[in-house]
């Protein structure tokens, strides 16, 4: 006894096929690290973390993409 039966066959091979697509073709998600707030709003502003204070300073800084 078979335990697919006709019908369900290309609906499976059609699934193993699609899997096989998206593992042959799928490219990495690249990740950029950018602020939610603009600058202007956060600069200056003194948050409390941990019972210490800090004050955001925006400066120019060389950018390094990560690659995984």
């Amino acid at each position: 006894m078979n335990p697919i039966s006709k019908e369900t066959l290309p609906l499976l091979s059609f699934i193993v096929g699609l899997g096989i697509a998206i593992l042959l073709f799928h490219k990495p998600f690249q990740q950029r690290s950018t602020l939610a707030l603009p600058v202007n709003e956060i600069e200056g502003k003194t948050v409390e973390i941990d019972k210490k204070c800090y004050q955001y300073h925006a400066e120019d800084a060389k950018c390094e993409i990560l690659h995984s």
